[in-house]
């Protein structure tokens, strides 16, 4: 199982299923989160899923998140757990 250092935390992580992303997507709907705060639910649920102890909020997730270097976190995390597809144009003409 791959590690991720985000903050001062590391935290394991797999690729996520394709049913993952259908729950995401209705929590998506069901929250009416912005596309911004989205990426980062989709990322603190790929923490919490490989993580059970990790009880955090989407802002308290967000807090830790740094700024500094987050296109190379945001890649590593795509990259681990499968999201990457997204970035490629998979499905785009």
């Amino acid at each position: 199982m791959a590690q991720v250092k985000i903050g001062d935390r590391e935290y394991k992580l797999e690729s996520l299923t394709s049913l993952d992303l259908k729950k995401l997507n209705q929590d998506k709907e069901e929250k009416k989160l912005s596309d911004y705060d989205h990426t980062f639910n989709i990322l603190l649920y790929a923490v919490k899923k490989f993580n059970p102890d990790i009880k955090m909020t989407l802002d308290e997730f967000m807090e830790v998140f740094p700024l500094v270097g987050i296109d190379e976190k945001v890649a590593e995390m795509t990259e681990i757990t499968g999201l990457n597809f997204m970035q490629k144009g998979t499905g785009k003409k």
